[in-house]
Order: structure tokens, then C-alpha cells, then sequence
């Protein structure tokens, strides 16, 4: 198991401000994030850490709702947006309560290398995915939203991280097998 060296001062907003970044700023097709895209790649990542380094990405309890894997403060901080994009520019962000000033827009600094190249990796790995094929992913069977859903109490029950983190191995396993594969096929036609 590998050892990162981030403070546990993260928070889903971190991790969805970072994948909005690297979305606005590939400016592509891949560029329309909904809300139910950007949950699905924020509980990805946390499960890619938890598996590559032990470690939770955030505190917040990923639940179990009908439609699966849910962080609620992602959730209830772009559910405005609905089924559309989530307008550019348009940063998870922390106000005064008092005042309604911005006080923070809170994102993973690049200094911390382990959690970037966390996020790079779901990012390039799913980027092409559209919500619709990333919840059929988190709803496969036996998957940590069905085990919690199915065999827990259902709405609201918190997905364990044991679950998610041998999930997560297994994505990566394929991930990793694949990038192997595409690698031969690339020195194949490079020596025909």
C-alpha cells in the first residue's frame, strides 16, 4: 500500500471542484458535467484512494440513495442544475453565513501529487463516460450501493469503505490491464 502525505483537511467540494477544473478546461465534449456525473467521478476517486493508499479522500459519509452512491453536500450544493450542465465557472463554494460573502472556493492544490494524480487518473478513465453509464457501474451487483441498498436499510444508509475500497481495487485492476493491452497493440502497429 502506498503512504500519501495530504492532511485530511478535504472535502468532497475539494474533489468536485478539481474534476470541474480539468472538465472547463479540456473545453471538449467531455466538458458537460451534471450533477449526477460529478458525484459518480467524486465517489470513483474516493474509492481509487482508498484503494491505492488506504486512506479516505474525505470524511463526508458516501450514502445510499435510489439512484445510487450519493455525497450529499455535492448533491445539495448543484441540484439547481438538475438533469443539465453545471455552468461554467460555477465552483462548490463557501459563503459567510452572516455576511454572504464568498469566503472560499476550495480546490486540491497541485503541490499535493498524490490526490492530482488520483484525480487525473479517474478523470481519463471515465471522462468519456455519461452519467447514465457510471451509474449502471455503481449499480452493478454487488457493488457497495447495492450491498447497502439491498442489504442494508436502504435510503440514506452509508456504503462502507471496505466495499468501496475492493471495488475500486478491481476498477483499477481492469484499468491497469487495459492500459497494458492498448500499450502492445501501439508496439505492434509501430513495428508492422
Amino acid at each position: 500500500m502506498l503512504r500519501n502525505n495530504y492532511t485530511d483537511n478535504y472535502t468532497p467540494s475539494h474533489i468536485a471542484n478539481y474534476i470541474l477544473f480539468k472538465a472547463w478546461k479540456e473545453n471538449n465534449q467531455y466538458s458537460d458535467i451534471t450533477v449526477m456525473k460529478l458525484i459518480k467521478l467524486v465517489y470513483i476517486a474516493y474509492g481509487w484512494n482508498l484503494a491505492i493508499y488506504n486512506k479516505p479522500l474525505f470524511k463526508e459519509k458516501i450514502l445510499a440513495w435510489k439512484y445510487g452512491p450519493v455525497i450529499p453536500s455535492i448533491y445539495h450544493e448543484f441540484k439547481k442544475f438538475s438533469h443539465l450542465p453545471i455552468t461554467r465557472n460555477e465552483y462548490s463554494s463557501v459563503f459567510d453565513l452572516n455576511s454572504g460573502e464568498l469566503c472560499d472556493v476550495p480546490i486540491v492544490e497541485y503541490s499535493n501529487r498524490d490526490v492530482i494524480k488520483i484525480l487525473n487518473a479517474v478523470w481519463e478513465n471515465y471522462k468519456d463516460k455519461s452519467a447514465y453509464e457510471l451509474s449502471k457501474i455503481t449499480h452493478e451487483n454487488d457493488s457497495p450501493w447495492s450491498k447497502a441498498w439491498n442489504k442494508g436499510l436502504g435510503e440514506n444508509t452509508p456504503l462502507k469503505d471496505d466495499d468501496i475500497k475492493k471495488r475500486s481495487l478491481e476498477a483499477i485492476n481492469k484499468f491497469i490491464a487495459t492500459e497494458k493491452s492498448k500499450s502492445k497493440i501501439k508496439k505492434l502497429s509501430l513495428t508492422q
